[in-house]
């Protein structure tokens, strides 16, 4: 669907831990749905993993995917990527990364740079009186192909 998934995801021992400290249960449900994801070559959309749940002959409504990977997204099992096109959803990495995303074709690119530094968040936390506890960063643009073919579709 929207790209290959890093080889870098966390290990599954780690994200039930996680869980666990979150004070989380591992519901039949959370840990099907982290078995699709971690099986996955590609990142998932909500339809897509409750077809696959489906495919294992398991009874989940589709609303329990969705209300299963927004608890898993906030407390930071999983990732949600907002596409033109709807949310794909990845398991966290070890390394905290953030997402290029390509307008036209959806091609995600992950990049290590971490341009909300440790200073900025600080000092947004000091001006608001918010208590930050993390953030996202998804950056819209044209990939090379992308360009390439808007650059030749006008010549």
């Amino acid at each position: 669907m929207a790209g290959g998934v890093e080889e870098n995801i966390m290990p599954e021992t780690k994200l039930l831990a996680h869980l666990k400290a979150k004070g989380y249960k591992l519901t039949q449900q959370r840990q099907q749905i982290m078995d699709v994801l971690l099986q996955g070559k590609t990142r998932l959309t909500a339809q897509e993993i409750f077809r696959q749940l489906k495919e294992r002959n398991l009874s989940v409504s589709l609303d329990t995917v969705y209300r299963n990977l927004r608890l898993l997204t906030a407390i930071g099992i999983v990732q949600q990527i907002s596409l033109q096109s709807g949310a794909v959803y990845e398991l966290v990495q070890e390394e905290h990364h953030h997402h290029l995303v390509c307008v036209d074709c959806e091609k995600i690119v992950c990049i290590s740079s971490c341009p909300a530094m440790q200073a900025y968040l600080k000092d947004a936390d000091d001006a608001t009186g918010f208590d930050i506890l993390g953030h996202n960063l998804e950056l819209y643009g044209r990939c090379d192909d992308c360009r390439n073919k808007k650059t030749n579709s006008h010549a």
